[in-house]
């Protein structure tokens, strides 16, 4: 990690006697039937939102994945600031993502695009079936430390900025000093080409290659992270490393939001005490998230684009023509239904069970200028003297004044209306309307409980 404090020459020798390796593939821990089953209760349900996706969508939602994968990975390792509304952001392209990277500081854009790149070899790797080498992830460290030009190590002198090799191994000791004094051990240099190989050839055992997809993204993540082969940016490939076998299984990278570091960073100090279920079940819960974000923004996808969405509404205002037909009637329509279920839920809410609600359609005609709608509501006391109070709405479109307030909702035998905007309902009855409608039913209905009860004063 970034944040770590290295070692040259303070007390190597002692520090090299301290590393213990990683395990054998078989030495792993394992799933449970009930993880499993939940992962591919996950994966069945992704797998079922792209079979209804177009090309575009797929394209779109993977491409939201990687981005998000990117943009965190550099943050985990303390390179830049990153909540999940900048994440977000960056990774839908959202508006002024590049300025909000460029916001988190120099260099933090070279260093995203470097970090994506590194996603896209990775995925290049996987569509290509190409084998996993050393070669490979050494080019996968050039790839995501290319705009790197140093790091931070604490020698004999003091703080010092190294130049960071690139695509090469380490030639100094990384080791870390802790705040206790004691040191947290990483390969020694001379040990790092043979515990490589190591790994290699765990990958490339019949029960590795067999395994579930988490058990090989947390056991590769979790040897490399051991071995600390790089002199920096050993975190960022690990995860990208892993992402090959989520990428191999479901498409997907794995993704490690910058606020979930300490339970990250717990599960791997938990996995350096031999207890390796927590790294497994984090890497299984993170590749779960990634695939619910993936299917969810499929789903996205297949709603309108709110952007195209309003400037529909910006064009219909500013149109001198007049609306299509089928979107006067579905505004209409929406329209008697927010009004109807206002008068029953209020009247529903007064407890009058000596007076009954009835509603029908409104039999005063055709209302000027041009209906969209119209109701009639009758409060009824059946007990004798039966009393009755109504009340008729109707609801017009203007046509000749689409830019301005075209349509109103207007009580019958009172000037009490409402005029309205387009963009109050359209594409939806917004929650500002909601509340007016609520504030004009309730005018409605105690004009109406006074009329009653004026009549029962009145007998």
């Amino acid at each position: 990690m970034a944040d770590e404090v290295r070692v040259t020459t303070l007390d190597v020798a002692q520090a090299d006697s301290l590393y213990r390796g990683f395990p054998d593939f078989s030495e792993w821990g394992s799933l449970t039937p009930d993880d499993i089953d939940l992962w591919e209760r996950v994966a069945s349900s992704l797998a079922e939102r792209r079979r209804a996706a177009t090309p575009e969508m797929l394209e779109r939602a993977a491409e939201v994945a990687v981005r998000a994968a990117a943009v965190d990975t550099g943050a985990i390792e303390g390179l830049y600031s990153a909540d999940r509304g900048f994440t977000m952001t960056v990774a839908v392209q959202g508006l002024a993502w590049q300025q909000m990277l460029e916001e988190r500081g120099e260099g933090v854009r070279e260093l995203f695009e470097a970090q994506l790149a590194a996603y896209e070899l990775v995925l290049d790797a996987v569509t290509h079936k190409l084998p996993i080498t050393e070669a490979w992830i050494r080019a996968l460290h050039e790839k995501l430390c290319a705009p790197q030009k140093t790091y931070r190590v604490l020698t004999d002198m003091g703080w010092q900025q190294q130049d960071l090799p690139k695509g090469r191994y380490k030639t100094q000791p990384n080791h870390v000093l802790l705040s206790d004094g004691t040191f947290h051990a990483y390969a020694p240099v001379d040990q790092v080409s043979s515990e490589m190989y190591r790994l290699l050839q765990q990958i490339r055992t019949s029960d590795f290659e067999t395994a579930h997809p988490v058990l090989q993204a947390s056991y590769c993540h979790y040897a490399l992270v051991v071995i600390h082969p790089f002199a920096d940016g050993n975190g960022r490939v690990a995860r990208a490393l892993a992402s090959t076998f989520f990428y191999r299984a479901q498409s997907i990278p794995l993704i490690i939001f910058a606020n979930q570091r300490p339970a990250y960073l717990d599960a791997l100090a938990q996995a350096d005490r031999d207890e390796y279920q927590p790294v497994i079940s984090f890497f299984e819960d993170r590749g779960i998230d990634t695939m619910q974000l993936v299917s969810e923004s499929l789903l996205t996808g297949q709603t309108p684009d709110p952007k195209k969405s309003a400037s529909r509404i910006r064009e219909l205002v500013a149109s001198d023509h007049e609306l299509p037909l089928r979107e006067i009637s579905a505004i209409g329509a929406r329209l008697e239904k927010e009004v109807s279920d206002q008068f029953e839920a209020q009247f529903g809410s007064l407890n009058l069970p000596e007076l009954s609600l009835t509603t029908g359609r409104s039999l005063s005609g055709r209302p000027s200028p041009w209906s969209i709608g119209a109701r009639r509501f009758t409060f009824k006391r059946q007990d004798p003297p039966v009393l009755v109070a109504e009340v008729e709405f109707s609801i017009g479109y203007y046509q000749d004044r689409p830019s301005h307030l075209p349509f109103t909702i207007l009580a019958q035998g009172n000037d009490d209306k409402l005029e309205l905007r387009l963009e109050d309902v359209y594409p939806e009855l917004t929650p500002m309307f909601k509340f007016r409608i609520a504030n004009w039913v309730q005018r409605q209905l105690s004009r109406m409980l006074a009329d009653l009860a004026q009549q029962t004063g009145s007998r």
